[in-house]
């Protein structure tokens, strides 16, 4: 029995007794594969699959609308404009759905098609407020029963929609019969919505009367939660579409239209709507109404000043803000209260005054549910932690902020969880967990990308670290390729000159590490940074310490010049400053580059000193990286500290974490080493004499008898007792040391190991095997 509406049979019993066979509607769409087959070869149309998907999906499968979209199709060229344009107004689908579906229907049938057609979704008590009589319910069970396409969307029979083209075909008919109901019909319905608190379908059929006055009304109360709920666009187009003479009456919307303009990055059409917020505050308005217009536009200044990286007065501006808001001004004053957390990025200062603050603000921040706040101000939170070098209580506090979120969707959509991805990243990476700190980086790119804004420091903090973490797999290409990304987001975004200073800085260092010292030196001579400069602010620490860097590396080249009494004195006030003010994580990296310069002055018991003390307070935290990015200098010193130092089981870590790397991965030396770490075994010597006649690994383990491998061991354990990265490195150290002409220098004597017999080392000049 085929028919279109359900005969008049009991089909309950019979679909109960298991003696019925349906088959509807849903059963005789077309699948994706299906609407393929039947377009290429019933249609004879060879169509891309996106171009099926979209057919597919206007036509929801329905076969006769596939047909005549089919029809429309033949011939033509522009096949994604039709795509794009197809509707239920197309001449085919309007003329079929008219002539065979709603013609053929009593008067009250269509009547009800057409005055509900509007609404997205229909239920009993939504179509009688919009049709203004009862029995809506029993109207839609009959139409289901019809097959008129009505889609079921339970299976209580308590809501439907109509077919999207069977929909389009009722209001192209409602507009050219009845338009004078249209605006009667929407304001009903914006009526019924608000009345059910869905504010967001209200807002739409306001607009769509047009009554103005009523959507702003509507829109006001949900602009913000609306639109950072993912609909931001959704909702600048609902103010877009106000005349602006009313937008500018009512400062509250105005503010609310600056915060949406401000996260979309367009931060001047921003400031414009806060003008009009400041010029719309009336004579006779409570004064606090009044305070509350003036401190969210301070707030929103603030915002704006943190996205130009102008910290301060952003700190500033939240500080007035707070005082102007009143209590119940939830948003601005929780928004405002993070922002001053930020003080300490300028200051540097991490004590426990600052950590207090900063732990406060998180405490009254979170319970208020503003999770653009808590993000932010947690993720601070942690950052200081990692500035104190108290790196384990930073995984704690991120890890805090996991159970804070109540969906873990909310940190993995939201945009001020940048902030979480690169902040822990970069965590991830000083613990050398590079695959789950790559994973970090990459989820926070893509939200870069997806959003409209970013703060630039915490922009800078993700793409500088992931850029040393391809550096550290022996990526350089990638690296760079990384830094270039970061600066065209620069130039987009229009980051401050501190930011763009604060990359170039990394670029720098990280051309160091290839042996492109000639780069790095015209990086330092272009900073405008002396190793006297009377005043070492904090923002500028990272790159006073690339500085140093390359002057060590420049002592290399030059042991006559001051330039390692230059980064020794430098290294010494950075030191002061950091320690002053609890910035344990930089008094560690100072320290370690310190041992560094020690070790190329030749005062090797003032290195091992130095480089004791940072193990000792590197090793509760486990930092990793801070060692291994100094590549073979530190390798070389790190072994002589094995047996001395109090905290050996750390030091081996540390070594057998450069064992996980192949020497041509290691950083360039940045120091030059006075005498050989260690001494030459007979193997190295053997391995060195070959390299200098020019073999490659595969022949001298042809000339040696040993595998490629243990070769390439021999080569990487030589680079580290000469300071260098590379086998061409090491030649040239060999060479001007003339390392194969006398005796190696004898290594400084301790209690546990005596000199070695003189001669041990010597090696002369013979054959290569």
């Amino acid at each position: 029995m085929a028919t279109r509406a359900d005969p008049p049979l009991p089909l309950a019993r019979l679909r109960a007794r298991g003696l019925l066979t349906e088959v509807r509607t849903a059963d005789l769409r077309f699948g994706g594969a299906e609407v393929g087959a039947f377009l290429q070869a019933v249609m004879g149309l060879n169509l891309e699959a996106s171009a099926i998907a979209t057919l597919e999906r206007h036509t929801e499968g329905w076969i006769a609308g596939l047909q005549l979209a089919a029809l429309s199709l033949q011939g033509r060229t522009d096949v994604s404009a039709f795509l794009a344009a197809f509707s239920g107004s197309h001449r085919y689908v309007l003329d079929y759905l008219s002539d065979e579906v709603l013609a053929r229907q009593p008067e009250q049938v269509q009547q009800f098609l057409l005055h509900t057609c509007l609404l997205e979704r229909l239920s009993g008590p939504r179509c009688d407020a919009v049709t203004a009589q009862e029995g809506s319910q029993a109207m839609l069970e009959a139409l289901e029963r019809a097959n008129l396409f009505v889609v079921a969307l339970d299976d209580e029979r308590r809501w439907y929609r109509y077919h999207h083209l069977f929909a389009e075909v009722l209001r192209s008919h409602l507009q050219q019969a009845e338009p004078t109901l249209l605006p009667v019909l929407h304001r009903r319905a914006s009526s019924w919505y608000e009345q059910h608190a869905l504010l967001v379908e209200a807002v739409q059929h306001a607009l769509a009367v047009p009554d103005a006055e009523l959507a702003a009304r509507l829109i006001e109360p949900i602009a913000l939660s609306t639109g950072f709920q993912g609909q931001l666009n959704t909702v600048l187009e609902w103010m877009n579409a106000l005349p602006e003479a009313l937008v500018r009456t009512r400062p509250r919307l105005c503010v609310y239209y600056a915060v949406l303009l401000l996260f979309t990055n367009q931060p001047e059409a921003a400031e414009t709507r806060l003008q009009q917020a400041e010029r719309g505050i009336e004579e006779g308005m409570p004064a606090e109404q009044a305070q509350a217009i003036l401190g969210w536009v301070l707030d929103i200044r603030g915002d704006i000043a943190l996205d130009h990286g102008d910290i301060p007065q952003a700190v500033s501006l939240a500080h007035h803000a707070l005082e102007l808001l009143p209590e119940a001004e939830v948003i601005p004053r929780t928004g405002a209260l993070a922002t001053t957390t930020r003080a300490y990025l300028v200051s540097g200062d991490v004590t426990s005054d600052s950590e207090s603050e900063v732990a406060a603000a998180v405490a009254v921040i979170r319970p208020s549910g503003n999770q653009f706040s808590t993000v932010n101000s947690t993720c601070l939170l942690a950052r200081l932690h990692i500035l104190q070098g108290r790196l384990r209580q930073a995984a704690a506090t991120y890890a805090q902020l996991v159970q804070v979120v109540p969906r873990p969707e909310v940190l993995q959509t939201a945009f001020s969880s940048i902030f979480y991805y690169f902040g822990l990243g970069d965590l991830l990476y000083e613990w050398n967990e590079l695959d789950a700190a790559e994973r970090h980086f990459l989820q926070g790119i893509a939200m870069v990308k997806e959003t409209h804004t970013v703060e630039p420091f915490v922009a800078v903090l993700g793409y500088t670290t992931l850029a040393r973490l391809e550096q550290a797999r022996g990526n350089t290409r990638e690296a760079l390729a990384t830094l270039d990304t970061l600066a065209h987001l620069a130039q987009q975004r229009h980051f401050p000159q501190r930011q763009v200073t604060q990359m170039a800085a990394v670029q720098a260092q990280i051309e160091l590490a290839q042996g492109n010292l000639a780069a790095a030196i015209r990086w330092a001579d272009a900073s405008g940074l002396s190793t006297e400069d009377e005043d070492l602010p904090y923002p500028r620490e990272g790159e006073y310490l690339v500085l140093a860097r390359v002057r060590i590396a420049q002592a290399l080249d030059d042991p006559s010049a001051p330039f390692l009494h230059d980064a020794l004195h430098l290294l010494g006030r950075l030191q002061a400053s950091a320690e002053a003010k609890a910035r344990m994580g930089s008094a560690l990296e100072i320290l370690v580059l310190s041992a560094l310069a020690l070790e190329a002055q030749g005062n090797r018991m003032g290195a091992l000193s130095t480089l004791e003390r940072a193990l000792e307070l590197a090793a509760p935290e486990g930092y990793i990286r801070l060692f291994v990015d100094k590549g073979a200098p530190m390798l070389a010193l790190l072994r002589l500290a094995k047996a001395r130092s109090s905290v050996s089981g750390y030091v081996a870590t540390l070594l057998s974490t450069f064992g996980e790397q192949h020497v041509s991965d290691l950083p360039l030396s940045s120091a030059r080493p006075s005498t050989l770490a260690e001494p030459l075994t007979e193997r190295e010597r053997d391995v060195l004499r070959l390299l200098l006649e020019g073999a490659s690994n595969r022949e001298i383990a042809r000339h040696l008898v040993l595998s490629v491998n243990t070769v390439k061991r021999h080569v990487y354990n030589l680079c580290g007792k000469l300071g260098v990265q590379s086998r061409a490195q090491a030649i040239v150290r060999a060479r001007t040391r003339n390392l194969l002409q006398f005796t190696a220098p004898t290594p400084v004597p301790c209690k546990n190991h005596p000199p070695a017999t003189p001669g041990a080392d010597t090696v002369t000049s013979g054959s290569s095997k």
